[in-house]
């Protein structure tokens, strides 16, 4: 198969991704090694499987397990799970497309999360409605039911509303858009565990699956004390002038004022919330995508038609 094939429907409905996608190197491994798959095990990762990757605060806030038993609520499995460094190399590299629009005091108080210590957690997951039965696939309906960061007064119902997302940086998940994202995401995250990540995704559920997500999250609790999260009662205000804003976040990060680490992250994160992008997304959320937009319509094509409805 050509990377192209690929990016056909239902594994994407987006063209501007058709068009991104077949110059990127990570999509483009990652296509290489699928050819290999059969269509049912490739079926049954892509499109009736995702992904839902929990960041630091998802840890140190313990957000990991009430947000799975959430997932569960709407029937999506654990198939298992792996812990993954993400430090600001791979968080340019992941949000590659998205964050060429995102101010730089943004950027930077993300980089101070996803650096803070606790490490990010993989957990793959089964749509057990099934793409048949949604008319979507597990990927889409997840990216759906996330929600938003930026825009979280529509998000009732949906997993960050849950978990009680205050602040735009301190989101507590991220999931990919949708299957062409989730093939591209695997190959940034997992570059030597890609098969092991692609196989979990094509697992079947299991006890021992379902349970693994829970207990790495408990020992990731133990070994990184909890905190609040919470705004601080007094808000920061913020520099008008973003250099100044900058500096003021990297003074943070330095944690030259004694502070301890996630004190600082919280100020950090309130003091950039609300600021506007600096430009477009070089590749935004697909068409249909995400509360306010119509359902994209069913999966159809030889690659539906083979995917275990479970």
């Amino acid at each position: 198969m050509t990377v192209h094939a690929w990016l056909k429907a239902p594994l994407t409905h987006d063209p501007v991704r058709r068009h991104t996608y077949p110059d990127d190197v990570y999509f483009r491994e990652m296509a290489a090694f699928l050819d290999g798959w059969e269509p049912e095990r490739t079926d049954q990762a892509l499109l009736a499987s995702t992904f839902v990757m929990f960041k630091p605060d998802a840890v140190v806030g313990r957000r990991v397990e009430p947000a799975l038993a959430f997932l569960a609520g709407h029937g999506f499995e654990p198939l298992g799970a792996l812990t993954v460094r993400v430090d600001a190399r791979v968080c340019r590299e992941l949000w590659r497309y998205q964050i060429n629009a995102a101010p730089l005091a943004v950027i930077r108080a993300v980089d101070m999360i996803l650096e803070s210590g606790p490490p990010c957690v993989f957990v793959a997951l089964r749509d057990t409605r099934g793409p048949r039965r949604t008319g979507t696939s597990a990927a889409e309906r997840l990216a759906e039911l996330k929600g938003s960061s930026k825009n979280r007064a529509g998000n009732g119902g949906s997993l960050r509303g849950a978990l009680g997302c205050e602040l735009m940086c301190l989101n507590f998940a991220h999931a990919p858009d949708d299957p062409a994202d989730l093939i591209r995401e695997v190959g940034v995250l997992l570059p030597g565990r890609r098969e092991r990540a692609l196989s979990l995704l094509a697992a079947d559920v299991s006890p021992q699956g379902a349970a693994e997500p829970g207990a790495v999250a408990r020992a990731l609790y133990a070994a990184h004390p909890a905190h609040p999260l919470t705004r601080p009662a007094q808000p920061s205000e913020a520099p008008g002038d973003p250099t100044v804003l900058l500096a003021r976040v990297e003074e943070l990060a330095a944690g030259e004022d004694g502070r301890p680490l996630w004190d600082r992250i919280v100020i950090a994160a309130e003091l950039v919330e609300g600021l506007p992008s600096e430009g477009r997304p070089l590749v935004g959320p697909p068409p249909g995508r995400h509360f306010t937009r119509p359902r994209a319509a069913p999966l159809a094509g030889p690659a539906a038609t083979t995917v275990a409805d479970r």
